[in-house]
């Protein structure tokens, strides 16, 4: 009977971790023109967008601009970089996209590339 139970037991593990939930990294936050709260259901992270720089007179608008593009709750992939003062720098993909948020930044003029 043992050696039953296990081969089921072998059976349905793949099959219940296909059909589980898997939780993403999710924006909580956009701290700044370059820095956000990033979520992922057990933990947050400070991540700072890779190969950007805004300049102070933009800060303002790029953060609304930021918060229209990744508002709360977005999910998003994060390709680690590096790590500057204990923070992560990653380049930043919402699962909708393609497309790095670094690159939209920049073609939008509101950073430069430092890359």
């Amino acid at each position: 009977m043992n050696t039953l139970c296990i081969k089921i037991l072998i059976f349905l593990i793949p099959i219940i971790s296909f059909f589980s939930q898997v939780d993403a990294a999710e924006v909580l936050q956009v701290s700044s023109s370059s820095v956000l709260l990033i979520g992922d259901n057990n933990r947050t992270y400070t991540v700072k967008i890779a190969c950007t720089e805004t300049s102070p007179d933009l800060e303002e608008r790029s953060i609304n601009w930021l918060k229209k593009q990744l508002p709360r709750h977005t999910k998003v992939n994060l390709k680690p970089q590096g790590v500057i003062d204990g923070v992560l720098v990653a380049k930043v993909i919402p699962f909708n996209s393609d497309i790095d948020i670094t690159e939209k930044y920049i073609n939008e003029g509101l950073a430069k590339n430092k890359c």
